[in-house]
């Protein structure tokens, strides 16, 4: 019990010296599995809608400790918005704060390439929050500056994003408005009070190959009441299933961190803080679990480069076509017989030219997709493509065990796993691969296409 009041006593202190004070700034080990926890502009970034959990205990043998339930669901628009929800639950002592928030994100993308991801991203959030002082652990319920336990504040965040294909920078604003704790008013006047509070981020997700992964972080936060504090993460993925790492933060100490992502639906992680020497004798480190659900298969993504390639690549096809049909012309000239030969030269036979320009073309369009990567040169005829290197592999092997050449090749650029059955030095002879293999099954190789890296 002695240490309880201490703790009590000291949080109650740190409240009641500056009534005007925000509550803390939250921490989340899993920033990297879902970033909108700090950075509003981070909604829904992979495209789909998903809902979050994360619970996270400070020094959690020890009773009145920091505890933290937070809950959000983020659902895209288009890709290039998106809008959340988030609430949370926050107790340290005698304090508790609930809140509730709803965000919106909006993205610019620049230029008109859609082979990188290059963008900004804008997003802002307003809520409510409930601060709540419980009487019953207050050694004298009657101080005065304890008169009214309950206050309420207007809550916002804005953030900022930009991003390079692997590369992301962000700075934040977590806190709009200046927010009182204690206060004589039920409801505080909205302060604007922006830039006492702010946090930046950097990483880069470096890919080590097929199957692996390291994405690094760097973190830094400002803080009204608190020292500036850097952070320093590094997480290492394994085909997008699993991934294990640490950090580092100034002036408290180090975590790790385990997770798993279960059928591309489920994502499941664990982080401990090591216990820093200022919490010593108070208990063991702080635990965080974080739960992501994915909702619904449908991805919002910006439309794909094959979509503007398609065009130039079948207007050639159409000139072959023209050139090929114009020697049959020819030959109803010479058959003709001598007193028909104007009207068979003339508009009669015109019609058949456009008929025979096939209508069925469109079908098979050319779909040659241009594209600068650390692939090597050729004419790849690509039978699938995707996101996870865990179904490229579990088709290609498919394909083998029914006969077909299939293989498995990685673009760092694109970020997908391609699923060819050959590399050609021209685009004849892909033409020719690419249609035989159309033609051998419209269930597997009907949307068969070529790729050119050069």
């Amino acid at each position: 019990m002695t240490f309880l009041r201490t703790l009590l006593t000291l949080i109650l202190l740190q409240v009641l010296l500056s009534p005007v004070v925000a509550q803390q700034n939250l921490i989340y080990n899993h920033y990297f599995l879902n970033p909108y926890l700090l950075n509003p502009s981070f909604i829904a970034p992979n495209g789909y809608s998903e809902l979050n959990l994360n619970f996270r205990k400070q020094w959690a043998q020890f009773e009145g400790a920091p505890t933290t339930l937070t809950a959000n669901l983020q659902m895209p628009v288009n890709y290039k918005m998106g809008w959340a929800v988030n609430f949370y639950n926050d107790q340290a002592g005698i304090l508790q704060t609930n809140a509730g928030a709803a965000s919106f994100a909006y993205h610019v993308y620049l230029g008109k390439s859609t082979e990188v991801n290059h963008k900004i991203g804008f997003g802002l959030s307003m809520g409510y929050s409930m601060s709540r002082v419980d009487l019953s652990k207050v050694d004298d319920p009657t101080d005065p500056s304890l008169s009214n336990a309950n206050t309420s504040n207007l809550d916002g965040q804005f953030g900022v994003h930009y991003q390079f294909n692997n590369l992301r920078i962000g700075f934040a604003l977590p806190s709009l408005f200046a927010t009182k704790v204690i206060s004589q008013d039920n409801f505080n006047t909205p302060e604007f009070d922006a830039l006492k509070n702010t946090f930046s981020s950097i990483s880069y997700n470096f890919k080590l190959g097929n199957r692996l992964a390291f994405e690094p972080y760097f973190l830094y936060r400002t803080n009204e009441i608190k020292e500036n504090q850097f952070e320093a993460m590094g997480i290492l993925k394994i085909d997008n299933l699993l991934w294990a790492g640490g950090s580092y933060r100034q002036d408290y100490g180090p975590a790790a961190f385990l997770g798993f992502f279960l059928k591309e639906k489920l994502k499941v992680g664990y982080a401990y803080e090591f216990a820093p020497d200022v919490v010593d004798g108070f208990g063991t480190g702080s635990h965080e679990f974080h739960v992501s659900l994915r909702l619904g298969k449908k991805q919002v993504s910006r439309p794909s480069a094959a979509t503007t390639s398609k065009q130039p690549a079948e207007e050639p096809a159409k000139q072959e076509k023209v050139v090929e049909k114009t020697e049959p012309q020819e030959i109803p000239v010479e058959v003709a017989v001598a007193a028909e030969q104007p009207k068979q030269d003339v508009p009669v036979e015109q019609p058949k030219v456009t008929p025979e320009v096939k209508p069925e073309e469109p079908k098979v369009a050319e779909k040659v997709v241009e594209e600068k990567s650390d692939l090597p040169p050729g004419y790849y005829v690509i039978v699938g493509a995707f996101k996870y290197s865990t179904n490229a592999n579990k088709y290609a092997n498919e394909l083998k065990i029914n006969g077909y050449p299939a293989t498995v090749t990685y673009s760092a650029l694109r970020n997908f796993s391609y699923v060819h059955v050959g590399t050609f030095t021209t685009l004849e002879e892909a033409r020719t691969v690419r249609d035989e293999y159309r033609a051998k099954s419209r269930f597997y190789f009907r949307d068969a296409w070529i790729l050119l890296v050069k």
